[in-house]
């Protein structure tokens, strides 16, 4: 009995480790389709084509939000390949100084643009989840946490949450 519980483990171990192997290479196959020298376009599953990722002009220019989708440079978002397999989201609208970062305020989950640097905040893991869609984690929250949608009726607020079947949580990708 005790070698089918240890041969029952080395199973479980086995099958973990090919799972998460088989994630890698779905996400570097993913990552490879990423060019780096285009602008790309956010919209989520929930909200459709219309609403995609934005900043705000308000003079600060630092606040994100779902907005509807037009010719905007606020709304044309860059990937940057980090040296780790993860990204730096800027825009065209505010440059390469300012990225997609997740406000370090105890709560962990609001979202700014802020000044670039080597901010684990700021490095967004790009994960496939399937039918041309993919998750946004980031290398200081890990996938436990996505970027995500608030469903609170004006539906265009974005913040990190626990990472589930959630279709605000699922997001395309479109090269403009």
């Amino acid at each position: 009995m005790a070698h089918l519980k240890s041969k029952t483990k080395h199973s479980i171990r086995l099958l973990t480790a090919l799972t998460l192997a088989s994630s890698f290479v779905t996400h570097l196959a993913h990552s490879e389709n990423i060019d780096t020298n285009a602008y790309y376009k956010l919209t989520s599953q929930w909200l459709g084509t219309n609403k995609a990722l934005d900043v705000i002009n308000d003079g600060k220019n630092n606040r994100i939000q779902m907005a509807n989708s037009g010719n905007y440079s606020g709304q044309l978002w860059k990937f940057t390949r980090l040296s780790n397999g993860y990204y730096k989201l800027t825009t065209k609208w505010q440059g390469l100084n300012k990225a997609l970062d997740v406000i370090n305020d105890g709560k962990n989950n609001r979202l700014q643009l802020a000044k670039s640097g080597n901010y684990s905040g700021q490095q967004w893991l790009v994960t496939p989840t399937g039918n041309g869609y993919v998750k946004l984690t980031t290398a200081w929250q890990g996938t436990g946490k996505a970027l995500d949608i608030i469903n609170d009726g004006r539906n265009n607020r974005l913040q990190l949450a626990n990472s589930g079947n959630y279709s605000g949580q699922y997001w395309k990708l479109t090269r403009q």
